[in-house]
């Protein structure tokens, strides 16, 4: 099976070239990047033995699937390209930030009978499975926080929050009804956000502050039995009454298995050769999108 993969990025080389190259056994890789540099550094380090310059070069040397690290703005045209060719994708988050295209793709897909993946590593990463099987969850708290970051809002909200919009979509048991933002910038750079998610039966709500004093990603979910935490995606804590119980990985547990990289891409694998979805865990990626668009819109109204 061959397999291409498009953009070779800081974002690709960190916390995808690593698992590509142990799963060399599935798969025959065909990686482009029109950067010389980046061509001859990575056939260095991991000996690379096809290294081209463009999707349409993929293309011609017959792969099957391919996986999409570039810019978001390309998305759209890589990954219409792609399955126009019958191609099956795996795309980094988001699809795209225009609502329309999303929806578009996501059409593409059916018709041509493709698998398209969004790649949300949360949703593979093992300890926001805990959380996920939950039962009777009222509560859901998701918090990030960043230092010293000085980006656009529109790019912050679609690159960053749409990890947290994703991750509480995932995590609720039930349809969204209602969702209400509160978004503070100064000069168009995103300084906080704030979202409320209301369902039938659980309220979630979602914090980012861009200039904070210090890194985390933090979950809270509540129940009517215990309470659960989750701290940066590897510490699970559980507590009943006084009682706390600690969950944490081996020393050994590889960072992009904890942060759900590694079975991210051997789900997408497995699909390909199995020619079904139900592993990829790909319901509500829509209603993400479309959230972190309204909210969006609701800056632009003020």
């Amino acid at each position: 099976m061959k397999v291409g993969v498009v953009g070779l990025g800081d974002i690709a080389q960190k916390a995808y070239l690593p698992v590509y190259t142990q799963m060399q056994d599935q798969a025959e890789f065909y990686f482009a990047t029109r950067n010389k540099e980046v061509q001859q550094s990575l056939q260095g380090i991991y000996h690379l033995q096809h290294m081209m310059n463009n999707l349409d070069e993929l293309l011609a040397a017959g792969i099957q699937a391919c996986f999409i690290h570039s810019a978001t703005a390309s998305h759209y045209q890589l990954v219409k390209k792609c399955l126009e060719n019958q191609v099956d994708v795996f795309v980094d988050k988001p699809l795209s930030e225009n609502l329309t295209e999303v929806e578009e793709l996501l059409d593409l897909a059916k018709e041509k009978k493709r698998i398209l993946m969004v790649g949300f590593n949360r949703r593979f990463a093992p300890m926001v499975e805990k959380l996920k099987a939950q039962k009777g969850k009222r509560m859901l708290f998701l918090q990030k926080n960043q230092i010293a970051n000085d980006s656009l809002t529109s790019f912050e909200i679609f690159d960053v929050f749409l990890h947290l919009v994703d991750t509480a979509v995932y995590l609720l048991d039930d349809p969204v009804q209602t969702f209400s933002s509160d978004i503070r910038e100064t000069k168009q750079h995103l300084e906080t956000a704030i979202l409320k998610l209301e369902t039938k039966q659980t309220t979630a709500l979602l914090t980012m502050d861009n200039k904070s004093g210090a890194k985390l990603e933090n979950y809270q979910l509540s129940t009517e039995q215990e309470s659960y935490r989750l701290a940066n995606l590897t510490t699970f804590i559980s507590q009943k009454k006084t009682q706390e119980q600690v969950e944490t990985f081996n020393d050994w547990e590889n960072t992009l298995v904890k942060r759900g990289f590694y079975p991210m891409v051997q789900a997408f694998l497995s699909a390909l050769q199995t020619r079904t979805v139900a592993g990829l865990r790909q319901e509500n990626i829509y209603p993400s999108h479309k959230i972190c668009a309204e909210m969006l819109k609701q800056v632009e109204k003020k």
